[in-house]
């Protein structure tokens, strides 16, 4: 009897799949790829696909989230260093994190958000994502904020980032995050762009990766 795709079971595979460990057909590959199958990020067939891919839906600026925070091209110029590290560290947490995609990315940017906002206010109090994956993330990105901040202060004696500073750089991430997901419920789309683009190498670890 001729072997079958691993998902659907109706159809001759055409491809290996990574994702699901097993041979399945193009049709399932292209429905099921960042739906039911949480792909890896160096799969032939997801970049090759990455090429084709659209923003899961155009959005107008005035229906992002925390629209009272402005984000000058001049603070962004000014803060480079800042966004730079804002960028790299929480996509890093997320590719070093088994399972994240860009949902929990996004839901440890808002409690971050939400943390930052409180510190402004004069309390002290932080914000937890009752997801484990983005609570990760967080942590993750917490950790390097303050070795990032210990090695400022050694080697030039600069002070800490104000804590307004950066709150800017969060939603300047989350503003990029949004325009770049892709609407898949595993998609990582974002994180990918920006792995790619500021060439941040993929951790050794995989994710075991089932479809459900």
């Amino acid at each position: 009897m001729a072997e079958l795709c691993r998902i659907c079971q109706t159809r001759r595979p055409r491809r290996y799949c990574p994702g699901v460990q097993g041979e399945i057909c193009s049709l399932c590959c292209g429905e099921q790829r960042e739906v039911t199958i949480q792909c890896p990020l160096d799969c032939p067939f997801l970049q090759e696909a990455r090429l084709h891919e659209k923003p899961a839906a155009a959005r107008d600026r005035e229906s992002l989230p925390n629209q009272d925070i402005r984000i000058p091209e001049s603070f962004i110029r000014e803060h480079e260093e800042l966004v730079l590290f804002c960028f790299v560290t929480l996509v890093e947490g997320a590719l070093q994190t088994s399972g994240a995609i860009d949902a929990d990315l996004l839901t440890a940017l808002d409690a971050l958000i939400q943390t930052y906002r409180t510190t402004e206010s004069g309390l002290i109090y932080e914000t937890r994502p009752d997801d484990r994956v983005a609570g990760a993330i967080q942590d993750a990105f917490e950790n390097s904020l303050n070795a990032f901040e210990k090695e400022r202060h050694e080697r030039q004696a600069l002070s800490a980032y104000r804590p307004a500073e950066i709150l800017v750089c969060f939603v300047f991430v989350q503003r990029t995050a949004l325009m770049g997901v892709n609407g898949r419920p595993r998609g990582r789309a974002f994180i990918d762009a920006t792995r790619l683009r500021l060439n941040i190498p993929i951790p050794k670890i995989r994710s075991t990766l089932l479809v459900s």
